[in-house]
């Protein structure tokens, strides 16, 4: 009895190897075969978003959305919104034809920033029902320093010269090296010349700022040819070198820049 039970048992072990060996030949087929199985498909005519650029300006931090149509499927935006990774600040995309913004506020941290990381989703849509692009890129961040001047004045050998300065950091702007202003006309005729470094220095916080700066020509190095606007001339040039330091954390940086300002005077 007990030998029948002992070769009844070999039989079935005997019959279960058989079948684990040809369940595993084909499991391994089928592995082997896997490659000409699995087929990848990229969904190249659905439309997607990336970041276009990031500008870090006194007035906020200007996120661009750009959306990249491809095939047929026209995506037509309609707002959402993006959340910047390393700061934690969250905006509304808004939508103005086709340029797509957001804009966070400026945070001392942006200053020492060289990229992010950006995700969000953009709603909008697709034949005529409502479609959502989510995506996630890091992107460059661009600082924006400008200091440009936005009014000139002359009289009785003075130069009056209002710049705006807006910047992420807190900068330093002067002295003026070299300044002169001349006729837009053919020839030219120069009203003075300034031959060295003239004016003070203006410390500004970081922001939007209008500055003026007044320099009496009768007491800067150079020459001065006319003490006023000549009669007869309505078109003047001034060019003015100055000197631009940038405060940033830890740490400064120098510029020399070449401010030019046209002015207009009389009727003509």
């Amino acid at each position: 009895m007990v030998t029948g039970l002992v070769g009844g048992f070999k039989i079935v072990f005997s019959t279960s190897i058989i079948l684990i060996l040809a369940m595993a030949s084909i499991t391994l087929y089928t592995a082997w075969e896997s490659p000409a199985l699995i087929h990848r498909h990229a969904l190249s005519n659905t439309p997607y978003a990336t970041v276009g650029g990031i500008n870090v300006t006194a007035g906020g931090v200007v996120i661009r959305i750009t959306i990249v149509d491809r095939g047929g499927l026209a995506f037509k935006p309609s707002g959402g919104w993006v959340e910047v990774v390393e700061t934690g600040q969250v905006a509304n995309i808004t939508v103005d034809g086709d340029a797509l913004t957001a804009v966070v506020p400026l945070t001392p941290e942006w200053a020492t920033l060289s990229s992010v990381g950006v995700k969000g989703i953009v709603s909008g849509v697709v034949n005529n029902s409502e479609a959502y692009i989510a995506f996630f890129d890091v992107e460059h961040v661009h600082v924006v320093n400008s200091i440009s001047i936005t009014g000139v004045g002359y009289a009785n050998c003075t130069l009056t010269v209002t710049l705006s300065a807006s910047t992420v950091v807190p900068v330093t702007i002067g002295p003026i090296t070299n300044a002169s202003m001349f006729t837009l006309s053919t020839p030219g005729y120069f009203i003075f010349v300034i031959d060295g470094s003239v004016g003070g220095v203006t410390s500004l916080p970081a922001g939007v700022h209008n500055v003026t700066i007044t320099i009496n020509l009768n007491d800067a190095p150079g020459r001065v040819y006319y003490c006023n606007y000549p009669q007869g001339y309505s078109a003047f040039r001034l060019i003015m070198p100055v000197r631009v330091i940038l405060h940033y954390p830890g740490f400064s940086t120098t510029n020399y820049l070449t401010l030019i300002g046209d002015v207009r005077v009389g009727g003509g």
